[in-house]
């Protein structure tokens, strides 16, 4: 990467200036002084640029553009604006469009329609906060910022005439003291060392709370729940003996979205009911709300219209448009004492009083469309974020709708991918370019591609994954792929089904992601809509094969013996196999070696179940996982010749003659 120029804009007693030079040395005028300075991390490097104001001033924008080399790129990554922003490898001849006219009013204000002006370019993508080229022989280059609390940054590649922009959103930021106005890392090696290195960089401190399962009631009941069906779905996980972490109620609860001390008449006694039965089975409760959003049917729009962000001409700034509310709702101003001292006492209401364990706070990008007060839109929303940790306290939060930059270090969990549908895409959202759709195939890219942010930022929560038939008309193949992609890479793994009406095999899916393997040597590659995904947990490799597609993919397996999780079959590699569209594989790697586990029924990740195998002579000992819900059969591969005598010093087994080695079926049955 080669600097080739820089802009700076900006106001000075309310006259406008621009500052445009290949010069990076020292710059200065009357007005102020800019320093470019760069430092070596090893093998990495730390790009700064410090304003030092000589007087008041306004900055509008700032970019350096740089020479990159995109011809040997084997695809550009770009993370998404928002929780909910598409966020995936694109390539280098790609182009990212605005919305559609005429529909974007709806949905521009969800992404970044009203803070980047899209290209419509050939070659032309953008990301913000981090990005990084793939090269050949599995190496990337990585640039990221290390400092979004002042303004966002943004990299706009352009592939097709090799140059990148750095772009620093600070329009609206009022200088009046030293201010480090960019500040990046670059590093260039295999991707999971740049991003190792990349948070390094950040002195990250360690998250305050744990992976999870649990549940929430959108995606099946949506806004329609009730005292009773709240407590009819926490009772089926009791009667299932499943040990979830979370309950999360979600929206609906409330009377109004804003009126957050009013209860829907469906709950005529409140939560703190609720609530005591949730701690009453050792499980944490959760409650959704959009703290800084408010809907045209609640009070605030009725009785404290002070409180909302304005457009120039006055009228309510509109941050979407939902069906299920009373339609346009709109954001509150963060910096507002009122609304400051109203959501102090909401927090505490809930947190305190009615004892809820997590807050899911949602829509949160709506209070920084606007940049105001002398701050950039990126510092408004860390405003908010930083207030918001600080009502909540102690307590955990699960940000949703927000930019990620602000989220890390203020949220134990955040989203980081779009709501699923109940489809495999929303068509005509797809249609208009809206990259914030509800889609299964953006919440698997998304949980895929901002994989690495889990445990360093936040943990990631990928949305829910559905095993129910009614309801939706997913295919078990498209509901398995998204399983996989959050029981891989999510870290808060939520569903909404009511396992009650699951029947046997739905039951045994569920229960087949207890407990939570940590993933590990994950290698991830992408081509042409298809993911291939080797990883390791504890001894146990694995391959997964991801079609996003929307037609069959072919596979060459390696020449090696896998165990298929779902046909519960021995598969030979060195052949090559079809992937049908929106479908996926996940194989445990067997090997030719004499003695191994060949498979297993029980855990999603076969061979799991078993910590240990320990051979005595003619003797088997199996050490059993801890954790496992479901009844478990093991199958054991061992040499024709080799006899087995007893297991766990029980005949209780049985053999299957192969022809190149013999299976032992081992049963474990639940008490």
């Amino acid at each position: 990467m080669r600097f080739q120029h820089f802009l700076l804009k900006y106001t000075c007693r309310q006259q406008e200036y621009e500052i445009k030079s290949s010069d990076f040395s020292l710059h200065e005028n009357e007005h102020l002084q800019l320093e470019f300075l760069l430092e070596d991390i090893n093998d990495d490097k730390r790009y700064k640029v410090v304003l030092f104001p000589k007087q008041d001033i306004e900055l509008l924008d700032f970019y350096i553009e740089t020479h990159l080399e995109y011809t040997a790129s084997k695809g550009v990554f770009c993370n998404g604006f928002q929780s909910w922003t598409e966020s995936r490898m694109y390539s280098k001849e790609e182009k990212l469009k605005a919305q559609r006219r005429g529909v974007k009013v709806i949905g521009e204000a969800y992404g970044d329609g009203m803070l980047y002006e899209y290209k419509n370019k050939k070659g032309v993508v953008h990301s913000w906060t981090y990005t990084y080229i793939k090269q050949p022989k599995r190496k990337v280059f990585f640039i990221g910022s290390l400092n979004d609390a002042n303004g966002y940054t943004i990299f706009e590649h352009h592939g097709v005439e090799n140059k990148m922009q750095i772009i620093k959103d600070c329009k609206g930021l009022a200088v009046t003291e030293e201010l480090v106005l960019m500040d990046v890392f670059s590093a260039q090696s295999y991707e999971w060392m740049c991003f190792q290195n990349y948070f390094e960089a950040q002195q990250l401190k360690p998250i305050n709370a744990k992976p999870a399962i649990g549940w929430t009631s959108w995606y099946y009941y949506y806004t329609n729940i009730s005292e009773k069906i709240i407590e009819d779905n926490l009772n089926a996980f009791v009667n299932n003996k499943v040990p979830i972490e979370i309950f999360q109620i979600d929206d609906g609860w409330q009377k109004a979205v804003g009126d957050w001390l009013n209860f829907d008449k469906k709950f005529p006694n409140g939560l703190t009911g609720i609530v005591d039965k949730i701690h009453a089975q050792n499980v944490k409760a959760g409650l959704w709300l959009a703290p800084l959003a408010c809907e045209k049917d609640s009070f605030i729009v009725r009785e404290k219209p002070d409180w909302i962000l304005k457009n120039k001409d006055g009228s309510f700034l509109k941050i979407g448009f939902n069906p299920m509310w009373s339609y346009w709702f709109y954001a509150l101003d963060v910096y507002n004492e009122e609304v400051r001292a109203y959501l102090k006492k909401v927090f505490h209401t809930i947190l305190h009083e009615w004892n809820f364990d997590l807050v899911k706070l949602d829509f949160l990008y709506g209070t920084a469309l606007v940049a105001r007060n002398g701050k950039s839109r990126g510092q408004v929303m860390q405003d908010a974020m930083n207030f918001l940790r600080e009502c909540v306290g102690d307590k955990m939060i699960l940000g949703c709708g927000v930019p990620l930059s602000p989220a890390n270090g203020t949220t134990e969990y955040c989203r980081i991918g779009p709501d699923i549908h109940l489809s495999w895409d929303f068509s005509i959202l797809k249609w208009i370019r809206a990259r914030e759709r509800p889609s299964v195939l953006n919440a698997i890219h998304n949980t895929i591609s901002r994989r690495h942010l889990s445990g360093k930022w936040f943990w990631n929560d990928p949305d829910v994954f559905i095993l129910r038939n009614n309801k939706n008309v997913l295919s078990f193949e498209e509901k398995y792929s998204l399983l996989l992609a959050n029981l891989l890479f999510g870290h808060l793994l939520f569903t909404s089904d009511n396992i009650a009406e699951y029947d046997e095999e739905q039951l045994y899916w569920y229960k087949s992601i207890f407990p939570l393997m940590p993933v590990q040597d994950v290698q991830v590659n992408f081509q042409d809509n298809f993911y291939t995904i080797n990883f390791r947990i504890k001894d146990k490799y694995y391959l997964a094969l991801l079609n996003v597609s929307d037609a069959p993919k072919m596979y060459k397996l390696p020449n090696n013996l896998f165990f298929d999780n779902v046909k519960e079959d021995l598969v030979k590699g060195d052949k090559v196999i079809e992937i049908p569209k929106h479908s996926s594989k996940c194989y445990l790697t067997v090997g030719y070696t004499p003695f191994a586990v060949a498979g297993s029924k029980g855990h999603f990740f076969s061979g799991t179940e078993i910590e240990n195998i320990y051979l005595s002579g003619n003797k088997v000992e199996l050490e059993w996982a801890e954790g496992v819900l479901n009844e478990v059969k093991i199958f054991l591969k061992v040499p024709t010749d080799y006899e087995v005598i007893s297991i766990n010093n029980s005949g209780n087994f049985k053999r299957i003659e192969k022809n190149d080695f013999s299976i032992i079926e081992v049963e474990k049955h639940k008490l």
